[in-house]
Order: structure tokens, then sequence, then C-alpha cells
């Protein structure tokens, strides 16, 4: 192939990019802001995260059902849709949060409106872009290293957006509270129209195969989604409680204690963004090597964040996580699909995204009551949890499975 031919191939790849880095940039900017609004509005921290846990609980019930859409209705369809329903949810969240401020809804009415606005409206379409992102890259790549490659690329996007995300909701936010909750739908409707032009129609005179379903107990699936499940809720658990420790840690007041937090997870998400971009794709590993080493990685990570006594110790800790994070992800996101059929790509992407989602609902809830128990229990969770993990990735036969040499694409003679 070409190098022209090969640019051309990748760019519809780089528009799913760009929805995923959108969806997230989009969340990470509104969500600094919702502490503070919430208590605007007069909610307890117990309603803000009901919200929250919602939203999630939005993606765990959605992303099957998106997922069999897939094959049906046509990637390019779905993440229009999703990005229609993420700019509403979030426009319609904006409108609702001005008219909150202004003190003219009653409060249960004010929370039944942000609960469905943000969290189920949002929810719902944030799982349909994430499942039908790792559907059509499966869909459209073959081969082993071009799969790591893509699936990479999807990480980098979401790894980018969450380090893009709270700095820009950051400088918004001097032009007012709700600015960043207006900007972000407007990033998703240029991304929306960016989609609708640059991504290619399905050729509707080519058959469809039918969508097929896969359980999430399927042999070729669960030890992979115990892999993501592992590693999402220990990085989680640990990202969910880092202000409170580096506030109690450092004896930091509450503004140095925001800055604090931001640079240590900038330098999580920044790891992340150059092991995905970078490492990968240059070092091109198969998907066990790949779930190996981001296994290790993060359990010494969060030994690091366990131990360490000032903030630099607690940087490289979460750096290391953040690393790992970004070797195991299109590890074991790319092995099911390897090992499954075409018709299956929807379904396995549906269920991934469900088990993710339930990380993002039990994360935060386990993280803040364990820190409240006592401040290290977060973090001997996690290092329990991530070094079980990788005696897990390195006996288990079903992680065996993914592949351990990379393959290429058998090109047509």
């Amino acid at each position: 192939m070409s190098t022209g031919e090969n640019t051309a191939a990748r760019r519809p790849i780089l528009l799913v990019c760009l929805a995923i880095f959108g969806l997230v940039s989009g969340q990470q900017m509104v969500n600094p802001i919702l502490a503070p609004l919430a208590r605007e509005f007069g909610f307890s921290e117990l309603a803000l995260g009901i919200v929250w846990t919602v939203s999630a609980a939005g993606v765990v019930l959605a992303s099957p059902f998106w997922g069999r859409r897939n094959g049906t209705w046509g990637h390019r369809l779905i993440l229009l849709i999703a990005l229609s329903g993420a700019m509403a949810g979030l426009l319609a969240f904006a409108v609702v949060a001005n008219i909150g401020l202004t003190g003219a809804l009653a409060v249960p009415l004010l929370f039944t409106l942000v609960l469905l606005t943000r969290g189920v409206v949002f929810g719902f379409a944030w799982a349909g872009i994430g499942v039908t992102a790792q559907s059509y890259v499966a869909d459209v790549t073959a081969g082993t290293a071009e799969r790591v490659r893509g699936m990479s690329m999807l990480g980098a996007a979401s790894g980018l957006g969450s380090a893009v995300g709270p700095a820009l909701g950051g400088l918004l936010s001097f032009a007012g509270l709700l600015a960043p909750i207006y900007v972000a739908p407007v990033i998703l409707a240029v991304i929306a129209v960016l989609v609708w032009f640059g991504l290619p129609k399905p050729r509707t005179h080519l058959a469809r195969p039918p969508s097929k379903k896969v359980s999430p107990f399927d042999h070729r699936v669960l030890p992979f989604l115990v892999t993501g499940f592992g590693m999402s809720l220990g990085f989680t658990v640990v990202q969910m409680t880092l202000g409170f420790l580096l506030q109690d840690r450092l004896h930091l007041a509450a503004q140095e204690t925001g800055r604090a937090t931001g640079l240590v997870m900038l330098a999580g998400a920044g790891a992340i963004v150059v092991v995905q971009a970078v490492a990968v794709p240059r070092l091109g590993w198969a998907p066990l090597r790949l779930i190996r080493t981001g296994a290790t990685l993060m359990a010494a990570g969060t030994i690091v964040v366990t131990v360490a006594q000032n903030g630099i110790g607690v940087g490289a800790g979460v750096a290391m996580l953040g690393a790992g994070l970004g070797f195991g992800t299109p590890g074991f996101m790319s092995a099911p699909t390897l090992l499954t059929t075409r018709e299956e790509q929807g379904a396995v992407a549906g269920v991934i995204g469900s088990t993710m989602a339930i990380t993002y609902m039990l994360g935060p809830l386990l993280g803040t009551s364990l820190y409240q128990l006592t401040p290290i229990a977060p973090y001997l969770l996690g290092c329990g949890l991530l070094t079980g993990l990788v005696v897990f990735v390195f006996i288990h036969p079903g992680v065996r499975q993914a592949p351990a040499e990379v393959s290429a694409p058998v090109k047509a003679t």
C-alpha cells in the first residue's frame, strides 16, 4: 500500500478518534465545575454522586444496545446519533443549570432535570460513541499489528481528552461558571459535522452480516474483561482519591491542593497519551505482551503512590499507573476482537463498554468510602488488586489465548 493510500485508509479512523476526543474532553471540561455548581443548586454531595452513578449506569445498560445496532444500522449513523445525543444532553443541561442558578426551580425538580440531562441522556449517548468507535476500528483493521495500532489510537484520543478537557474547562471558567457547559456541546457539534462529511457512507449494495450476541462469560472474552476491569478499577480508585491524599499527606491548603492534583492527574493522562500515541505503534507488541507489561507497571505504580511522601513521588507513581494503562488498554481491547468473528465485533465492543462503565460506577464510591475509613485503605486495595492481576495475566490459560506474536494483514494478490 502506498503512502497516499495508507493515509486515506487511516483518515476515517482519525475521525472516529476525534469523536472520542470530543466526548472525553467535553465530559472532563464539565466535570470540574459540577461540585461547585451542585452547591449553588443546593444539592448534597450524595446527590451529585447519584448523577455520576446514573450516567455510568446508562453506559452499562446502553452499551450492549449500541453494540448490537452497529451491524444493522451502520457505524456512521450510530456515531452521528450518539454525538447528537451527547450534544443535546449537555446543551439541555446548560439551559437547566442557567435556570437553576436563578432559583426559579424547586430543588427536587432541578435535581430531576439535571439527572435526566447530564445523567440519562448524556450517559446513553456516551455509550454509543465509545462502543461504535471500538467496533469501527475492529471492522476496518486486519491483522494483529493493525488492530493494536487502531485501538491504541482510540486510547490516545481518550487520554488526550482527559488532559485537555480539565485545562480548557478551567480557562473557560474565568468567563463564568457555566461557560464550559456551553462550549462542550459546540465542540461535539463541530465534530458531528466533520464525521457527517468525512466518514465514508456504508456501501449499500453490500449485504450486512447479521450481528451475533456475545456473552460476557464467553471464554474468548471473559479473561480480557477481567483484565480490563481490574486495570480500570485500580486506576479509578487512585484517581478519585488523589485530591484527598495530596491535601492530607502534604498538608496543603485548598487552592494548593487543586493545583497539585491537576499536575499529578496531568502526569497520568500525559503518560497514557505518550504510550498509546508513540510507544505502542513504534514497539509493535502483540496484545499478550501489552497486557502483561501494563499490569506489571500499574502494580508498581500503585505501590509507589502508597509509599510516596512527597508530590514528586505521588506524581511518578500516577505516571507509572497511566503508562501501564496505556500499554494494557489496546491489549485487552484488541485481543477479544481478534478471537471473535466480524459478526460478533459490535457485541464484543458492547460488553467491553459495559464492563469499563461499571468501574466508573464502583471506583468513586469504593475509593472515597475506603479513604474515609482510613486514608491508606484505597491504595492497599489497589496494590492487592493489581498485584493479583499481574499473577492472573501471567498464569491464566484464557489470557494466553491472546496473540503473542504480531501478524500482518494478508495482502491480496
